[in-house]
């Protein structure tokens, strides 16, 4: 089976926790669709594993709200506790685009765009 085009993760890490959620799908990952991951990982995580990110998670969700046109890979954001810089939430985008606005997945579909 073909790999997929457009594959990345979303990741909680340090502070001996590494928990990710990820996609692998044959159109361009939405901003909604971000943003639903950025929640299933969140739900993955202790009510303290949570609270050492939080600033992180609001950081990441501004990340994916204001990307205009989508993101293409290799991309790879950290967003860093400033107080330990190991406790962080990272998004990587792996192959293909992601975080793109539904208008844009539309002309994707309908035109094959991107």
């Amino acid at each position: 089976m073909a790999e997929k085009k457009h594959r990345g993760r979303i990741q909680a890490q340090g502070g001996e926790l590494e928990k990710s959620v990820k996609w692998a799908q044959d159109e361009p990952l939405t901003k909604s669709e971000g943003l639903l991951l950025l929640s299933e990982l969140r739900s993955k995580l202790s009510k303290k594993e949570f609270q050492d990110r939080t600033d992180q998670f609001a950081e990441a969700e501004r990340y994916i709200q204001n990307i205009q046109g989508g993101a293409d890979a290799v991309k790879k954001k950290s967003f860093r506790n400033r107080k330990t810089q190991n406790i962080r939430v990272d998004i990587e985008i792996l192959a293909g685009t992601a975080f793109i606005a539904i208008a844009l997945f539309v002309l994707f579909i309908v035109f094959g765009f991107k």
